[in-house]
């Protein structure tokens, strides 16, 4: 699939102008306290060899092509992060750098060398910069408090949480063979257990407290909105599909304890009126991790979650055809299912049966079973109704546009409509460049759909690669 559209007229050395209603005091005024421990802390041995291997992890995550490229969505970050910083020097043997981690899951991690990664997943659920510096400021605290050696310190001699791993294990062999996901998971696991526990399933809760009290400090004293942090843990509350990994930040108890602590403490500080930033400005600039992540969730069979973060962009830009194929696809790729889960589904029971589902059944699979429902054909025809209209409202936009001629295609296939199938991947070959990835693939079903050709099946709701 081509990349998503991107139009932001401004030039990629522009910070948004939003930045220049924070009052300057509280971006360089006052420094924020360290924890006793940190502010006393003495490397040894045992903590350079961490900080070895956490380079090495560092390093690979940029070699696998695990971190977004794109420039405005890096600078962002980097800018975002760099504020909350302020005037305070590094501590030592740290270099801050802020990065978007091209990861589905929702999920934030921090290591001890200053690189901070923010999964396309979080970045996608996030609706403004606030929310994204309660995140980046939590991640900060990490690094300064050097929770990362702390904790390396407690465990290397103990048997750590066997659960954990067994998580982990589960969730690696969850991912397709090549998954982001899954070479992230794969990366840590041989670097060790403390990588994998700290970047996946975050620290003790002691440290996750301390994290969250002075990263909403840190928040309050760049000039940001503190009450962004409880808003940030409510959001986090959603539920649409299952996810794999489960990690701190999608964690149902802590999270509310830790929604209503941070609440109190925002109303302590005050802060209303600071900086929180608008979902325009903030999609201004993480557009393409949310595209990216739209893509990456409907190719990992998570079709509610990609609606709901591709009619974000269509809200925000109803008139740009690349987001307007995002939502198509998205309901193309729904199929016989529900654009939200049941309150059944949302229970505890129904949250374990849709585990065991996800696991037990293919895709297509899955889509007969809910076919077989009363309400299963009326519902297939809705989402590919929509998603119709929303192909052609693409075209509209962009009549030059290849994608959803693409998408049509697969719809039309599906639906049996082999002559409108026809036409529309004849339309995308010839709007599509020569060196369109799918461009064989496309070719392929061309020819398998002319008249003499031997009968072609498609699988049902096929996510587009």
């Amino acid at each position: 699939m081509n990349e998503c559209l991107k139009p932001r007229l401004r030039s990629l050395l522009v910070l948004p102008a939003v930045f220049l209603f924070v009052t300057p005091c509280f971006a360089q005024s006052t420094s924020i306290d360290q924890s006793p421990s940190s502010a006393s802390f003495q490397f040894t041995q045992v903590d350079l060899n961490l900080l070895a291997e956490v380079n090495e992890f560092d390093k690979q995550l940029s070699r696998k092509g695990l971190v977004l490229k794109d420039p405005i969505a890096t600078a962002y970050v980097q800018s975002v992060g760099e504020k909350l910083l302020g005037n305070q020097p590094p501590p030592e043997r740290v270099e801050f750098k802020f990065r978007v981690l091209r990861d589905p899951t929702i999920n934030a991690f921090a290591l001890p060398n200053g690189s901070i990664y923010v999964n396309s997943g979080l970045v996608a659920l996030l609706n403004n910069e606030a929310e994204l510096a309660s995140v980046l400021g939590h991640e900060i605290t990490h690094v300064i408090n050097r929770h990362t050696y702390i904790y390396n310190r407690s465990v290397r001699k103990k048997m750590v949480m066997i659960d954990i791993f067994q998580a982990a294990g589960a969730a690696s062999g969850f991912f397709p063979s090549g998954s982001v996901t899954g070479a992230v998971l794969a990366i840590s696991g041989m670097l060790g257990q403390v990588m994998v526990v700290t970047t996946i399933f975050g620290y003790s809760r002691d440290l996750e407290r301390e994290a969250d009290r002075y990263g909403l400090d840190r928040m309050y004293h760049a000039g940001y909105d503190p009450h962004a942090m409880p808003r940030t843990f409510e959001l986090l509350d959603e539920r649409l599909e299952f996810e794999p990994v489960e990690g701190l930040y999608r964690d149902h108890p802590k999270l509310k304890e830790r929604q209503e602590t941070t609440q109190e403490m925002a109303e302590k500080r005050g802060g209303r009126g600071l900086l929180v930033g608008t979902e325009s400005d903030y999609l201004d600039n993480i557009s393409a991790a949310v595209c990216y992540n739209v893509r990456a969730d409907l190719e990992g069979r998570r079709a509610r979650t990609a609606l709901a973060r591709s009619r974000k962009l269509t809200q925000w830009q109803p008139q740009e055809s690349s987001y307007l194929v995002l939502e198509a696809d998205s309901f193309r790729v729904l199929g016989a299912k529900t654009a939200l889960p049941s309150p059944e589904e949302l229970q505890k029971h129904g949250q374990a049966e849709h585990r065991k589902r996800y696991f037990k059944l293919t895709e297509e699979e899955e889509q007969r079973e809910l076919l077989a429902k009363p309400t299963g054909p009326e519902q297939l025809q809705a989402n590919l109704e929509k998603a119709e209209k929303y192909y052609h409202s693409a075209i509209q936009a962009n009549e030059r546009f290849a994608d959803p001629h693409r998408g049509l295609g697969f719809l039309y296939q599906r639906q049996g409509k082999t002559a409108d199938a026809l036409r529309e991947y004849q339309l995308y070959l010839s709007l599509a460049p020569p060196d369109a990835f799918d461009r064989l693939r496309i070719e392929r079903r061309l020819t398998a759909l002319q008249p003499g050709a031997a009968p072609n099946t498609v699988t049902p709701a096929k996510a587009p690669e």
